[in-house]
């Protein structure tokens, strides 16, 4: 019992340390991009994109990543060794290698291996079956002509409805007819405006209802929390070091000069970050990017846990939900 206590102990020690490390060692990326120099009136080649997005976990234990155009398969790597996609087993390859050496060349079968009985054999069975084809195909034909002409049938049915149609019918069933037909020709549109009424009551309401929800303390506080929260997870999923060159022009030199315009907006959130470098003559496109972040698990985890379990974000998902019900 001793034993068993120890190495159940040790398991969930294990355990343990995986799951902590799994929620507090960050996952690290880094992607890298290059477009050389590229004009854009000419055709585009794009196997001339360079781009590699790599990631590693826990000093490299872990490790992944595609790299563009050389090779476009995404690859996830445990101590070095590839784990996915899985490689292919070379016993498949030696079994087709041995069926191929099995099968005679030119796939020719000896005669002399195949006994003279089972010729015979095969030839009397296909004479029987031929016999009794014959006899089926006989007595198929025969209930065929033994059933009644789908012709005299419809004429049996014609003679009847004229005389149906010969019996005289009275004014009165002529003229409730008349007037059936034209009652439900004018409910139609009334019905169809009923219908569309109700919808659009039932719309509106909703609409009031979402109203009411959006204007209460209750759905602003519970907004606000999972507002700061979404952005905290934003913030960290965002690269820390971001290094971009950028070479554009648009060929017409109004255009590149409102390009020029935004960028220059952006720049207090792009100081450091981006380099843009306008070309107000040629229209072409330049781009050299490097960009490196983390990833923690325990962020994403305990943001979600937070927003999940508060009250006020409880109150306001069962509210929505009663109102796509109603």
């Amino acid at each position: 019992m001793k034993i068993l206590g120890i190495i159940l102990l040790c398991v969930i020690g294990f355990i343990l340390i995986l799951l902590l490390l799994i929620l507090f060692v960050p996952v690290r990326y880094r992607i890298d991009s290059l477009i050389p120099r590229t004009d854009l009136e000419k055709e585009f080649d794009v196997e001339k994109i360079y781009a590699k997005v790599s990631f590693s976990w826990l000093l490299h234990i872990l490790s992944g990543g595609i790299v563009y155009p050389e090779n476009k398969q995404f690859e996830v790597r445990l101590f070095g060794i590839r784990i996915f996609p899985l490689r292919k087993k070379k016993e498949k390859a030696d079994n087709k290698d041995n069926k191929d050496e099995s099968k005679p060349s030119g796939g020719v079968v000896e005669m002399s291996n195949i006994p003279e009985n089972d010729h015979v054999e095969e030839a009397k069975e296909e004479a029987d079956s031929v016999e009794t084809d014959t006899v089926e195909t006989d007595t198929a034909e025969a209930s065929e002509k033994e059933e009644t002409n789908p012709s005299d049938e419809a004429a049996a049915g014609k003679e009847s409805d004229e005389e149906a149609s010969d019996e005289p019918r009275s004014f009165l069933d002529v003229l409730w007819n008349i007037i059936d037909k034209v009652t439900s020709i004018l409910e139609t549109p009334q019905n169809v405006f009923e219908k569309i009424q109700y919808t659009i009551s039932r719309v509106c309401g909703k609409i009031s209802m979402i109203k009411t929800t959006i204007e209460n303390d209750i759905f602003k506080r519970a907004f606000g929390l999972v507002k700061r929260k979404l952005l905290r997870i934003i913030k960290m999923i965002l690269p820390d070091k971001c290094n971009i060159r950028l070479g554009l022009g648009t060929g017409d030199p109004a255009q590149t000069a409102e390009l020029v315009g935004i960028f220059g907006a952006m720049y207090p959130f792009l100081f450091n970050k981006v380099s843009f470098e306008p070309d107000f003559d040629e229209k072409v496109i330049e781009m050299d990017a490097h960009l490196k972040g983390h990833i923690t698990v325990f962020t994403i985890v305990y943001s979600a846990a937070v927003c999940f379990f508060n009250k006020d974000v409880k109150k306001v998902i069962r509210r929505f939900k009663k109102i796509l019900r109603s």
